[in-house]
């Protein structure tokens, strides 16, 4: 369980630092996110700024039973819809 908790706390945090723009010049101990299976992805907190966590929605996805995957977008008014590509 611990190295699962580290793969979903990796990417949900390098999820988050790319959708702001930031990239790994935002100290990665400056923000909290949800890391146990178990819970909804979701930025937890942000050091200095109380509103931006409420900002942003995280996706967890799972492509395959050894990968986890985060997306982000800011806002909540959105709908994640995952299509099957064929390519016969």
């Amino acid at each position: 369980m611990q190295q699962e908790a580290f793969f979903l706390c990796w990417t949900r945090k390098e999820a988050y630092i790319k959708a702001i723009g930031e990239g790994l010049s935002l100290p990665l101990r400056s923000f909290d996110v949800s890391v146990t299976p178990d819970t909804p992805a979701s930025v937890l907190a942000v050091r200095g700024n109380t509103q931006e966590a409420a900002r942003w929605t995280l996706q967890a996805l799972e492509p395959g039973p050894t990968y986890h995957v985060t997306l982000v977008a800011e806002g909540n008014e959105w709908r994640l819809k995952c299509l099957q590509w064929d390519n016969r």
